[in-house]
């Protein structure tokens, strides 16, 4: 599972890692592939948020009741004790309890609750005796996403730290997902000679998680918020790394033109910070402070829920636009945009 949008970068990366990986199917914030690696290995991966083990994946199911004994019956087929053994081998120990976890989209003459229910049932016949079935805090999840006519079920192998990172201690409104902020660092093609900038850091995640992705020459952050700086100090801390910290107004930057070589950062939305009407100014003076300050050839990666307003600041400004991902955050639709300035000669 990744963030939607993030499907294919998603698939770059498990290729990367993992040259056997082969695609079996995309969906929305999901990857379907397979792959002889470790689960261990699946578990480094930095942009996704969840891994699971398939147990069922079902196309052309019917849309009437009789879909649930289709579902039940799958499940009840499917090689549990495998997937099971693969949970072992990553926990070091047996789960003892397990829930169910279900999704549903589309139009079905049954509920989501029903479909979970289906699921419970073939499961309590299928798992080992002496696991018991909890609402809440379950050693072993087992998760359900039916979509229209297709369904998946999958045991899931990854637990929350994969998607919240143990060095994140602290947290602002509004702060960047871990996932999204290394697909971020991922799309800057990133190199070892790089100085990356986020002029506007809030608690780090983008530097934290670029220092974490591969070598690089230098990381320095900055935010106008004292707290944030804060939260940046000591998530980095905990995850043994070293950034310059600044505290700055991202728009007047105390440094020289053309003196980074990367520049990576989540943008105001105008929701929990600002408004609209404070971005378009705000926007037309971080471009140009960025153009300032990003060396010749250099990339800037940004986020942002203000997709038209930037998209027109970039291309007034002399940027070239090379990629645009549009993508989901917790339901808030959102663009990463990956630009270079138009007179230099980029890769």
């Amino acid at each position: 599972m990744s963030m939607p949008g993030l499907e294919t970068l998603a698939y770059s990366e498990i290729r990367a890692q993992m040259p056997d990986a082969e695609l079996i199917k995309f969906a929305r914030g999901i990857t379907v592939f397979r792959t002889a690696s470790a689960p261990t290995r699946l578990l480094e991966l930095r942009t996704v948020e969840d891994v699971f083990v398939t147990l069922v994946h079902l196309k052309g199911l019917g849309h009437g009741p009789d879909a649930l004994k289709v579902l039940h019956s799958a499940v009840t087929q499917a090689e549990i004790a495998k997937a099971l053994a693969i949970w072992r081998r990553v926990y070091g120990a047996q789960p003892e309890t397990w829930r169910v976890v279900s999704q549903k989209s589309g139009s079905h003459d049954f509920r989501r609750k029903d479909a979970g229910q289906a699921i419970e049932s073939a499961l309590q016949k299928a798992l080992p005796r002496g696991m018991r079935r909890v609402k809440d805090d379950a050693d072993l999840e087992i998760w359900l996403w039916l979509s229209g006519s297709e369904a998946l079920v999958g045991l899931r192998i990854s637990d929350a730290s994969m998607r919240h990172r143990r060095y994140k201690q602290e947290h602002l409104p509004a702060s960047l997902r871990p996932t999204v902020a290394a697909a971020m660092n991922m799309l800057a093609r990133p190199t070892e000679q790089d100085i990356v900038l986020d002029p506007l850091c809030g608690a780090g995640t983008i530097l934290i998680e670029r220092a974490l992705q591969t070598p690089y020459d230098r990381l320095i952050g900055g935010d106008i918020r004292p707290e944030a700086l804060q939260m940046a100090r000591r998530n980095a801390r905990a995850a043994e790394i070293i950034v310059s910290w600044r505290e700055w107004d991202a728009r007047n930057l105390p440094l020289q033109p053309a003196s980074v070589t990367r520049i990576i950062s989540n943008l105001p939305f105008g929701k929990q910070i600002g408004s609209h009407e404070e971005n378009i100014s705000l926007y037309r003076r971080l471009s140009e402070e960025f153009a300032r300050v990003l060396a010749p050839g250099g990339i800037m990666v940004t986020l942002t829920s203000e997709d038209r307003l930037w998209d027109e600041v970039l291309r007034e400004q002399g940027w070239r636009i090379s990629k645009k991902l549009v993508l989901v955050i917790l339901g808030q639709p959102a663009s990463i945009f990956v630009a270079e300035q138009a007179n230099t000669e980029g890769s």
